[in-house]
């Protein structure tokens, strides 16, 4: 979908690297040269990774996909990628892989944005707004103007539901607005986020980026004086608040007409039945995702079957000319900073 090169990193920026997370060691920094690729989706990730193990397998150092693991948390700021490492002419060289979907929202300004939450702790903030406390009234007017030219190309009223770079644009807008006493474009900007987010199938009503919405409307009205109204976005708070306590109170009973039934006497007698069955689980889980990848790659990547004896030569030309000292630091990590 995209590719792109970075420049080679700061001699400064590796130095602080280095003493951040190494001990001072640059040799374990393994991102001096690095460059981009954007795959379509998580197929044709692996088709991609397979086919630099075929390409460049002795040459690989390392690849991390911790980040886009369901179970493990994001970098600073969401940001998640795919890192291929490579030893090239005696140099540790980074690949960052990324999947479009997450791309979209990513962007090349995604790093930013990562680097910046480590800086700044952005993370800590439990209201995004908070992150203007402090910002005269002249520095937020100014904001203002520039918030208006960056979605000058996409009217509110045109925005649709999965245009989401222009939907956050339009969130922080707002927040400009409410900041600047603008309550009446607020109002405007955040009834018709609502709407967006309540069409996208991914989200919804009861979402809890809805509620977020709802509830500065509610703050935004009540300072413009419609309490009915706003009275009405709390009252949908509340409804929402209601069905997901209702869904859990109905999930629990469930768990317990489970244990009464016999399940508990089960787990007495045998304690550690949970854990097989989600050891078995986790099985299918992985099999019907291998079997599924399967019909994938013989449909999208069947080129991948017959690449054996070029990928091999190709990739001893390559550790004849690029292969170098395997002394350096190969295996340590090395996350963009």
């Amino acid at each position: 979908e995209e590719v792109g090169i970075g420049p080679v990193k700061e001699p400064q920026a590796a130095i602080r690297k280095a003493e951040k997370k190494y001990n001072g060691d640059l040799l374990k920094v393994t991102d001096y040269c690095r460059a981009l690729l954007v795959v379509k989706d998580f197929p044709c990730l692996l088709a991609l990774l397979e086919l630099a193990r075929d390409s460049f397998g002795p040459l690989i150092r390392r690849v991390k996909l911790s980040t886009l693991k369901m179970n493990y948390s994001t970098l600073p700021g969401g940001y998640r990628d795919c890192k291929i490492n490579l030893e090239l002419k005696g140099h540790i060289c980074e690949i960052q892989v990324h999947v479009w979907p997450m791309w979209v929202v990513c962007g090349v300004d995604g790093f930013r944005h990562y680097r910046h939450c480590l800086e700044y702790s952005t993370d800590s903030f439990d209201d995004p707004y908070d992150a203007l406390g402090g910002l005269d009234r002249k520095v937020i007017a100014e904001l203002v103007v520039m918030a208006e030219e960056a979605v000058a190309d996409t009217p509110l009223d045109k925005l649709e539901w999965y245009q989401e770079k222009y939907i956050l644009d339009y969130f922080a807008e707002a927040g400009l607005f409410m900041k600047h006493g603008l309550y009446a474009w607020a109002e405007t900007t955040l009834k018709r986020l609502i709407q967006l987010r309540s069409e996208s199938p991914d989200i919804g009503r009861d979402h809890h980026e809805t509620m977020i919405l709802y509830k500065y409307l509610e703050e935004t009205l009540r300072l413009r004086g419609k309490d009915e109204e706003a009275q009405d976005a709390s009252d949908k708070i509340v409804a929402a608040e209601t069905r997901k306590t209702d869904e859990k109170e109905e999930a629990e009973k469930g768990l317990w007409e489970s244990l009464v039934s016999g399940e508990a006497l089960d787990m007495i007698m045998d304690p550690n039945r949970k854990e097989r069955e989600e050891e078995e689980k986790m099985r299918k889980e992985v099999k019907a995702s291998k079997k599924q990848w399967r019909k994938i790659r013989q449909q999208r990547y069947h080129f991948l079957d017959g690449n054996g004896s070029e990928w091999k030569q190709s990739t001893a030309d390559a550790s004849q000319n690029g292969g170098g000292a395997t002394s350096m630091a190969t295996s340590q990590g090395g996350e963009n900073q």
